[in-house]
């Protein structure tokens, strides 16, 4: 055998070593990932959590939905004030003495274009204000969840909480705990707001009713 087949057989022992080499390492590699996958699981702890349905139940958001109401009530009222007023200057429009009288009938047609110029306006912003308010309430609420559910983790001792979920026990289901976590701040912020009014009226001589 000559110097050449020696170095061939040679390079070709090397490259089969590596490649046996590069195996084992793969298998080792595959063993430690799949045990440290098992053991990971294994203490990890999860929950769920249907944010959709605290959303729409935690007293926080009907609170922010009559403070809502309560601010834009009156400029719907309003507006439906000027639309009827709008709507009376236009049936009079059509009286035997408007029509009978073509300057008050030009004057009349004047302050119903003017009217409803001044109320697409109003109506606009009444739109737009209300728009941006509904989304910073929500915003907030929003956020108020997120807390409650994070606070609700740490209490429970969960590694992680999933939202998106198809099914799940009650076991891991945290949704009514995070409610009552909600619910029972609300009541502690009224009351905490009634001992400031309380404080303020003795401070100032007056008992609050």
């Amino acid at each position: 055998m000559n110097l050449k087949q020696l170095a061939t057989r040679s390079i070709i022992c090397d490259k089969l070593q590596f490649d046996f080499y590069r195996y084992i390492v793969r298998i080792l590699f595959l063993i430690f990932f799949f045990t440290s996958s098992q053991a990971i699981a294994e203490n990890t702890s999860i929950g769920v959590v249907n944010v959709n349905f605290l959303m729409e139940n935690a007293p926080q958001s009907k609170n922010s939905s009559a403070k809502l109401k309560a601010k834009f009530f009156p400029l719907e009222q309003a507006l439906a004030q000027q639309l009827d007023e709008i709507n009376a200057l236009v049936e009079k429009k059509n009286t035997e003495e408007i029509l009978s009288s073509p300057v008050k009938k030009t004057q009349l047609e004047r302050e119903i274009k003017t009217r409803r110029v001044i109320r697409s306006r109003a109506l606009e912003d009444f739109r737009e204000e209300l728009r941006f308010s509904r989304d910073e309430a929500l915003d907030k609420v929003q956020q108020e969840v997120y807390d409650a559910i994070a606070a609700v983790r740490v209490q429970r001792g969960i590694d992680i909480i999933i939202q998106e979920y198809i099914s799940a026990s009650k076991r891991v289901d945290i949704t009514d705990d995070v409610l009552k976590y909600l619910q029972e701040k609300m009541k502690k912020n009224k009351k905490n707001r009634n001992s400031d009014q309380i404080k303020k009226g003795s401070d100032s001589g007056v008992i609050p009713r």
